[in-house]
């Protein structure tokens, strides 16, 4: 779910929202009208999230209203890691590329793109500890060790919270100005530098260290037993 969560900063940009949070008169006329599309494969809804909830889904891949060029942004959240899209899902993302819809990948969601091939060529991140499995199975991408990453039109981010600041950064780029700033302000997102604070050596540390506390706990739990 939290992968799905910048959405919510694409909504904040709305009028609606704008005047809902009683905003002075000058900030709610650069509000933004925007359409929000849930799509899944089948377009049966709601579409399984964890913490057993789920999303309503609007659109199938295969609805007109979203087809190639039909959107403006495209944003794929994570799904799991394990699971390999079919080639109707891929074919729907390399359409979108090639009609020059802004790409936003979240997470996980690095998986759909790379079988889609449309990070072919261009620099992208994703989460710090599946960057050495993403290096190995799509060797044309130049992977890199930061928060997000934007090659052109496909924006790239590491795990789940590094979306936010993903999308903060899209929406600076994108309308640059008050509006940006003050949704960026109300949601407390977008301060994040895009290198992480923690080097590759600490954060592998880390690692190793609450491993090794897991198989220590598990070790004297085994001998209470």
């Amino acid at each position: 779910l939290v992968d799905i969560s910048p959405i919510d900063l694409f909504g904040m940009l709305t009028p609606e929202y704008l005047t809902a949070c009683g905003l002075p008169a000058p900030l709610l006329a650069l509000g933004i009208p925007i359409t929000i599309t849930y799509i899944s494969p089948t377009g049966d809804s709601p579409a399984p999230c964890t913490a057993s909830a789920g999303i309503r889904i609007d659109a199938s891949i295969a609805s007109p209203g979203v087809q190639p060029g039909k959107l403006d942004i495209l944003f794929i959240p994570g799904p799991d890691p394990s699971a390999v899209p079919q080639e109707p899902e891929l074919e729907f993302v390399r359409g979108h590329v090639a009609k020059g819809v802004d790409l936003l990948i979240v997470c996980t969601g690095q998986f759909v793109a790379g079988y889609a091939g449309v990070l072919d060529g261009r620099v992208a991140t994703g989460p710090r500890g599946l960057l050495g499995r993403l290096k190995g199975e799509f060797e044309e991408v130049r992977w890199v060790e930061r928060r997000w990453v934007r090659d052109r039109g496909v924006w790239t981010s590491g795990g789940i919270t590094n979306g936010l600041d993903m999308v903060a950064a899209y929406i600076r780029q994108r309308w640059p100005g008050p509006l940006a700033e003050v949704v960026c302000k109300m949601a407390d997102v977008g301060e994040r530098g895009v290198e992480y604070e923690i080097g590759t050596v600490r954060e592998n540390g880390f690692w190793v260290w609450q491993i090794l506390r897991a198989w220590t706990a598990g070790f004297w739990k085994g001998k209470q037993a």
